[in-house]
């Protein structure tokens, strides 16, 4: 996909410690994730850090949108063989219309120790 510069509407990378997402879901807490996103992770070897590259993209979300919109407003949703994707609440999403964006782009990462997500607010549709 080829997309100009005109098209950003705003950027966000977030990077974070794996062990922050352990000792968030210590003693059975959920934290700001999804059931899906939980089955998910839970569904591989490595689900800390499947869902520390989540919650980097989460935080990203939160901070490019800012105002009322938390964590547990975004949901990274997962399809095999292709790219992982946003779904937003109704209120994030009115505020992704109010910074003048209609979608959303992101991409996830993990390390041994850290995970991280670049999330991209884009004009037109992705």
């Amino acid at each position: 996909m080829d997309i100009d510069d005109d098209g950003v509407v705003a950027e966000a990378v977030e990077v974070l410690a794996i062990a922050e997402v352990a000792a968030l879901l210590k003693g059975g807490a959920r934290g700001p994730f999804s059931d899906g996103e939980l089955a998910y992770a839970r569904d591989k070897s490595d689900p800390e850090r499947r869902l520390a590259a989540r919650l980097a993209a989460k935080r990203a979300v939160v901070r490019l949108l800012g105002g009322p919109v938390a964590e547990s407003d975004v949901e990274v949703l997962r399809v095999p063989g292709r790219p992982p994707r946003l779904k937003l609440s109704l209120r994030a999403e009115e505020r992704l219309r109010d910074a003048g964006a209609a979608s959303t782009l992101v991409s996830l990462t993990h390390g041994r120790e850290h995970a991280a997500a670049a999330v991209l607010l884009l004009r037109g549709r992705a």
